[in-house]
């Protein structure tokens, strides 16, 4: 796999949390992956992104070339810069596929102990499933009015 294409998450699948933090990836996903290390960082909507080293990895240099250095006279690049990468925490999966989710993503994501693991192209996104359920709930559309608007995939 030499770039992030290669990489296709998809599906959802419901998960618990053991009492020490921990989650199991689904064993779909691991061989998609070159590293076992994966970096977490907080989603938009009170959920948990994470990506594989190799996926996250090139959003930084994106992210670098973009905000770092050009970002030196422009407060609120640097803050973006600052935040975006000092709020992904490295994890790494133990022998069973398990990573250790940090204590505040948990708080933050309002899991407990069940979670839902949605594959989402190059990332995995954790959700609690209450707070899931009512992020699609709060849509306006149904999911075939989704597919009309917006088809397939794009241009179609």
């Amino acid at each position: 796999m030499d770039n992030q294409t290669d990489i296709c998450f998809a599906g959802k699948f419901a998960q618990t949390v053991d009492a020490k933090r921990r989650v199991s990836i689904p064993a779909f996903f691991h061989g998609q992956v070159q590293s076992k290390v994966f970096h977490i960082t907080r989603g938009p909507d009170h959920n948990l992104y994470v990506y594989p080293r190799e996926v996250f990895v090139k959003m930084a240099a994106r992210i670098n070339e973009n905000f770092g250095g050009r970002g030196e006279h422009d407060k609120e690049k640097r803050l973006y810069f600052q935040e975006t990468l000092g709020d992904a925490q490295p994890v790494q999966c133990d022998q069973q596929g398990r990573v250790t989710l940090p204590p505040e993503f948990l708080e933050y994501a309002k899991i407990k102990n069940k979670i839902l693991i949605i594959g989402a192209f190059n990332k995995l996104v954790l959700w609690n499933p209450d707070e899931y359920d009512a992020f699609i709930r709060s849509s306006k559309m149904t999911p075939k009015d989704r597919v009309f608007e917006y088809g397939w995939a794009e241009g179609e």
